[in-house]
């Protein structure tokens, strides 16, 4: 269930707040635009785990797609660097961080073994989205493998980039800043991803 759970949040994921959405603040998304930009992100990360074909590897390196296709990474990494002096970092810095942030996401939630339990877990029930702001919708999901209970997601969208998701309840932005948090500890932000390289 704990793989579960982690693969699940990739997927959503694929799963976080971060900048650089291609919506201005006058376009409108209608909840069926939101709906169905998260089902076919949904479907093509299950697609990928369940191709017997593939390799885990060949896996991975599609669903690393997922997450530059998928997640708005400038957002989500202002979330989760916020506290830490991102925004004082220089461009290059900023970027460096971008992408040990992706690299990240994809070893922790598509890492060793984490992929096998996403496998025949499928989408359930009614999709559900909800007017969140002006641009943005929330979009309810359930998922479901073999017998087990249903786990709720929820996705926040533009309709073009996910930049929030909570599964069962669990904000996953606050997870992985007091990850990140933990693992930089008393040292600055670019000293521990400089040790990363």
């Amino acid at each position: 269930m704990q793989k579960l759970l982690h693969v699940i949040s990739f997927i959503c994921l694929c799963i976080f707040p971060v900048g650089g959405s291609e919506v201005c603040a006058n376009t409108e998304v209608g909840e069926g635009t939101a709906i169905s930009f998260i089902n076919k992100m949904v479907n093509e990360a299950l697609d990928i785990v369940n191709n017997n074909g593939a390799s885990e590897n060949e896996k991975r390196k599609k669903l690393s797609e997922c997450i530059n296709k998928y997640l708005d990474i400038d957002r989500i990494t202002k979330a989760v660097f916020s506290q830490m002096g991102y925004k004082d970092l220089s461009e290059e810095d900023k970027q460096k961080v971008k992408n040990y942030l992706k690299k990240y996401l994809l070893r922790f939630y598509a890492g060793e073994g984490k992929l096998s339990a996403m496998m025949n877990a499928k989408l359930s029930g009614e999709v559900v989205a909800e007017k969140k702001d002006d641009i943005d919708f929330s979009v309810t999901t359930q998922f479901e493998k073999n017998s087990s209970p249903a786990l709720k997601i929820i996705w926040v969208t533009d309709g073009k980039k996910v930049y929030y998701v909570e599964i069962e309840g669990i904000n996953q932005i606050i997870t992985l800043r007091s990850e990140m948090q933990t693992a930089v500890g008393s040292g600055t932000l670019m000293e521990y991803i400089n040790k990363q390289n």
